[in-house]
């Protein structure tokens, strides 16, 4: 399910979406907009590094992203997202345990534009590369695109409604998706779920610490060639963990997460042509991360 982060896009883009003009003085601290405030959680820019650990497998993911506006003004946006990232898993096979490398090469185009007070349309359209990179083929290229529609509908509440599709679904390559975010202006709670991906619920500490819980959903597709025969190899399963976050600076946020993976693997057999399946088991992990806030 990692194309859902193509949403930090469409929230990096549609910072002001809303199809009500700015009137506040240029001297007065610009107020986050409640289009913007009451949009799901989705981190467009930084770098994140994770572990996962138990007996039979471990894996080590890290992930880097940066975003940029093309063009933005007063009820419309869209920016572009590039992003790469690396799974090393080692696998115990009984009598010898092996180490695997996947790459994953991604760009997004998305955007938002607001079409009445309170409403705003946001998609997007991306590709991505996610291969062994032992030979080139277009069957590790993947497509994925989104169309939401998000709404507004108090000081507290908003709503986000639309479709996802992705090449690499292990199910069906279009799934439904909506969101519902919940937190009064000023408040240290926050609510924010976005099924099929994730819900959080958020506390603020202090002025720069927060702490979260919550549960996320996780897939990867990667083709791989272990011989003369190409492989797709998967990842689906899900995580449930606490978070803490310390910001750094006005634009830097630092995070540290740790809790209990379930996840399954297919992947290659060292020979034969073949792949292994690995069950669904649970698995500890801990994740640190740097992110940039737009």
């Amino acid at each position: 399910m990692r194309c859902l982060g193509i949403l930090a896009v469409v929230a990096l883009a549609g910072a002001r979406t809303s199809a009500e003009p700015a009137t506040e003085p240029a001297t007065e601290p610009t107020e986050v907009p409640a289009s913007r405030r009451l949009s799901p959680r989705s981190d467009a820019i930084g770098a994140w590094y994770s572990a996962t650990y138990r007996p039979e497998l471990s894996t080590r993911d890290v992930r880097l992203r940066a975003a940029a506006p093309l063009v933005r003004g007063d009820g419309y946006g869209a920016a572009i997202l590039a992003g790469y990232g690396a799974t090393q898993l080692d696998v115990d096979l009984g009598e010898r345990r092996e180490h695997l490398v996947f790459h994953r090469f991604e760009t997004t185009l998305g955007g938002g534009v607001g079409i009445a007070p309170g409403w705003s349309l946001r998609g997007s359209l991306g590709a991505a590369y996610s291969s062994d990179l032992r030979a080139a083929t277009w069957s590790a290229l993947q497509i994925t695109s989104s169309a939401m529609v998000h709404r507004v509908l108090g000081d507290a509440d908003a709503v986000l409604a639309g479709i996802i599709y992705t090449s690499a679904s292990e199910l069906y390559p279009v799934l439904p998706a909506i969101g519902y975010v919940h937190q009064r202006p000023g408040s240290p709670l926050r609510f924010d779920a976005f099924l099929p991906h994730h819900a959080r619920a958020e506390v603020a500490l202090g002025p720069r610490l927060r702490s979260a819980l919550g549960i996320e959903v996780v897939g990867n597709l990667w083709i791989a060639r272990p011989a003369a025969t190409m492989l797709r190899s998967r990842r689906a399963g899900g995580a449930l963990f606490g978070e803490l976050q310390v910001a750094a600076t006005g634009l830097v946020r630092l995070e540290a997460r740790a809790g209990l993976s379930v996840d399954r693997y297919v992947l290659p057999a060292i020979a034969g042509g073949a792949t292994v399946e690995q069950p669904l088991r649970p698995a500890a992990f801990a994740q640190a991360a740097v992110v940039i806030v737009p």
